[in-house]
């Protein structure tokens, strides 16, 4: 009985024995495997935490922002076994208000585009005008600059040129303002227009010895032109004077019926009357009218332009002896410029015209007048001019008993208002009479008036 007991427990004993070697056997087989796979990590529940827009899996929710926070690296818990994402690019620069951006500044390569900033080109290029060159055939488009802002009195032609003025003051525009509705009514406004593009002509003179002022208008009436003369006093640094109408002045004879009258006031800054306002009541109530003229006399400036070229007319070289000896400042020679002047008529609301001069200490005379025209955009014209014959037409007071010399008048065979910028001033071309077989010159002349700074210009000062 014990036999048997024993042998059954040595039977357990290697049952027991046989069974934990085959359990070492497939652990160690375990150990040396591949490491099972890690899980897949779970999708975040959305809620207020999750950070980012709203998507298609979780709306109202978000991602979390994958550039939040450090970037893994190397010694993160996922041992570098991912990629480290790339730096966030910068946005673009916005523009600071206080401060001024230069349109033209070269881009910064290393600045990143953002869609959020407004789409316009970070480096514009300017667009420079292409140089155009001038033909020097005077009776062609002339040019004194580009400049489109100029001094107009507010009359044009109908075919499209404007009237200008000969200074840089611009009072036009204040005296155009004082014809308008509600200032005046609508039916005073229709007449002082009609009665300002009638005015055909103005001159203006003074007596140097008494003082005394003549003022004439050639004045449309129906199919007729009439002469108006009004006399009165030049008073420098006052009040306005009174004109009345006179029978003859500046060499006219009046004409007109209408009655007429009006103030005169000198205009200068300093007192002087180089830059005169004329106020005029046309006609008899209730169809009276209102015409506004200012008159400018002074000194000018003037520049030549001759050809490289020239024929060796005698005449011609005359006046480019002229030229030669007034840029040289030559006083020994009496072939010299001594003075040149500039004269101007100015309608508000109607015609201008402008009269230029020049005297030589030799007593030769070169006078031209014609309309103060411009086109509505730039400077080049082309309209004839009337040659002077006498200082009494260029300018009735101004040294009245001397007689002047036409010689080089005389040598002109055609005279052109080739440019006019509106300010004062203004180029003609002169062309040389025809003489045997010589081929005439062609030379320019710029007159750029002495412009005086005028009173500041209110209804109370033009009183």
């Amino acid at each position: 009985m014990l036999r048997t007991l024993l042998k059954k427990h040595q039977l357990l004993c290697l049952a027991f024995v046989a069974a934990f070697a085959m359990t070492a056997c497939g652990s160690k087989k375990d150990v040396i495997g591949a490491p099972p796979p890690k899980p897949a990590p779970e999708k975040p529940v959305p809620g207020p935490d999750n950070k980012g827009g709203e998507n298609q899996d979780f709306p109202g929710g978000g991602l979390p922002d994958p550039y939040d926070g450090q970037p893994p690296d190397q010694d993160s818990d996922d041992g570098g076994q991912y990629p480290r994402p790339k730096p966030r690019p910068k946005p673009y620069p916005k523009p600071n208000p206080s401060e001024p951006t230069d349109p033209y500044e070269p881009a910064d390569p290393g600045d990143a585009y953002d869609p959020s900033e407004p789409s316009y080109p970070r480096n514009p290029k300017p667009n420079h005008p292409p140089k155009v060159e001038v033909d020097p055939n005077p009776y062609e488009e002339d040019s004194l600059g580009s400049r489109s802002e100029k001094c107009l009195t507010g009359g044009e032609t109908n075919d499209g040129y404007v009237f200008t003025s000969s200074s840089t003051d611009c009072i036009h525009e204040f005296l155009r303002k004082r014809n308008t509705v509600p200032r005046v009514s609508e039916e005073t406004r229709q007449l002082n227009l009609e009665a300002a593009a009638a005015v055909q002509f103005a001159q203006f003179s003074v007596d140097r010895m008494s003082d005394d002022a003549m003022v004439t208008l050639k004045i449309r009436e129906n199919r007729d032109v009439k002469i108006y003369n009004l006399s009165g006093s030049i008073v420098p640094d006052s009040k306005a004077t009174s004109l009345r109408k006179v029978k003859v002045a500046n060499g006219f004879e009046s004409t007109g019926k209408e009655q007429i009258s009006g103030t005169l006031k000198c205009l200068d800054l300093d007192g002087g009357c180089e830059n005169i306002f004329v106020r005029l009541k046309y006609g008899t109530s209730p169809y009276a009218s209102i015409i506004n003229v200012i008159f400018r006399s002074s000194m000018a400036d003037i520049d030549f332009e001759l050809p490289g070229k020239n024929s060796n007319n005698r005449e011609y070289l005359k006046i480019q002896k002229l030229v030669f000896n007034t840029v040289k400042r030559n006083n020994q020679s009496d072939n010299i410029v001594k003075w040149g002047r500039m004269h101007s008529w100015e309608v508000v609301n109607g015609r201008a015209g402008v009269t230029v001069s020049i005297l030589t200490a030799e007593n030769e005379f070169l006078g031209f007048a014609g309309p103060l025209l411009a086109p509505e955009a730039g400077t080049g014209v082309n309209f004839p001019l009337q040659r002077l014959r006498s200082l009494n037409e260029e300018d009735a007071g101004l040294m009245k008993s001397r007689s002047v010399e036409l010689n080089l008048a005389n040598y002109i065979g055609d005279a052109r208002l080739v440019a006019n910028n509106g300010l004062g001033q203004v180029r003609i071309a002169l062309k040389m009479r025809q003489r045997a077989n010589y081929e005439p010159e062609l030379f320019k002349v710029t007159f750029s008036r002495n412009i005086k700074p005028i009173i500041e210009v209110t209804d109370e000062n033009l009183k």
